[in-house]
């Protein structure tokens, strides 16, 4: 949560930062592209070294890099420091994304694992969802500073609870060796796994739907139909409530239900939104609220197919668990950026472009996941 709220409480205070700094607004967000490439930096290194070393160590070694990054953004008055910072303060995705959920996938049987997959997909999305407003506050009493204040706090106490009660789930006798010919042969044995890659692609491509949102709705919402940034906030809220709302349905339905039947029902919803979305921004092209509602049930079908997607992918392929996880954090990590590059090159300020890039990706994910 700590890590994910390093970009989301950050975003109030950009105008402060660059004010403080005296630099100008491109140069400002240059501390959001520092903070997403280091999301997607060292996955790929960090699986092979949770392989070797262990999870907990690995996790919590990430975890007192990013808090002690967090603290140089605090204190630094200098901006390229301030980069770099940000750029470590991202990589604390990779730490806890490659050997947590590693750990996760290793501590629990099939089901146990969907349910806390589900949970932590439920509070990941609070960052973006009041990640805002948290900074917001912290803006108003005190200063941008105290942000990454908090942050440093939350982070330490984190990191002690992990050391005093996390259980390393990689026994010395399971751990492998850091050859280089060894750590390509498994990737490269992960990579040529079509089931996997295939059941990967179905949830980068569902992710990518509704990255379409966060990359396109504040345009979509504030410029192009002028509603106030509140108001985009509030659409927010209830897109991720709605995703919410289905991980919570997920953890208790399934004892009782089959992981495929949760996935195509999710994958049915998805899709037909798509449609619906198409028809609406066809018939009405300026019925925004139309558009709004279909992400909303859209969070909702990705929400059932995501943690069960995740667990269908790591038992696809007979590997490392921390090359499978690398690997599936690294695509995933690609088509976050490529659903911003699809909004950044067809989005236009209309429905029906929004409605045209979603479509196409959903029958794709459909078509990838029933012939795989």
């Amino acid at each position: 949560m700590a890590t994910y709220l390093s970009s989301d409480m950050y975003l109030p205070a950009l105008p402060t930062v660059m004010r403080d700094f005296s630099i100008s607004h491109q140069q400002v967000q240059w501390t959001l592209t520092a903070w997403f490439l280091g999301t997607i930096s060292v996955q790929l290194i960090l699986g092979p070294i949770a392989d070797r070393y262990g999870r907990k160590t690995v996790l919590c070694v990430g975890g007192v890099v990013f808090t002690i990054s967090t603290l140089v953004c605090a204190l630094t008055t200098h901006f390229y420091i301030l980069l770099i910072a940000r750029f470590i303060q991202g990589m604390g995705i990779c730490f806890m994304a490659v050997p947590g959920y590693a750990s996760i996938h290793e501590l629990f049987e099939q089901k146990e694992a969907i349910k806390l997959l589900a949970l932590m997909g439920s509070i990941s999305v609070l960052a973006p969802a009041f990640g805002p407003l948290l900074g917001s506050v912290i803006l108003t009493l005190l200063n941008w500073r105290w942000i990454f204040g908090f942050l440093v706090i939350w982070s330490t106490i984190a990191i002690c609870l992990l050391i005093k009660w996390m259980p390393e789930t990689l026994p010395l006798e399971k751990r492998h060796s850091l050859h280089l010919h060894t750590i390509l042969k498994n990737y490269w044995h992960i990579l040529c796994n079509f089931r996997f890659i295939a059941i990967v692609f179905v949830y980068g491509l569902l992710f990518c739907g509704l990255i379409t949102w966060i990359a396109a709705g504040p345009f979509l919402v504030i410029d192009r139909f002028q509603q106030s940034p509140m108001m985009f906030s509030i659409y927010q809220t209830l897109i991720f409530i709605s995703y919410i709302l289905a991980n919570y349905v997920v953890k208790k339905l399934i004892d009782t239900t089959n992981i495929k039947k949760l996935i195509q029902f999710g994958l049915f919803v998805c899709l037909v939104m798509s449609f619906i979305s198409l028809g609406l921004a066809i018939q009405f092209p300026e019925f925004m609220l139309g558009m709004i509602i279909t992400y909303i049930v859209y969070a909702f079908g990705s929400g059932f197919a995501f943690a069960p997607l995740s667990r269908m992918a790591v038992e696809a392929v007979d590997a490392p668990m921390g090359s499978r996880i690398a690997v599936f954090s690294m695509l995933m990590s690609s088509f976050g950026a490529l659903g911003s590059i699809l909004v950044s090159l067809f989005y236009n300020g209309t429905l029906l472009s929004l409605a045209l890039i979603i479509l196409p990706v959903m029958i794709v994910a459909f078509i990838l996941y029933y012939f795989n």
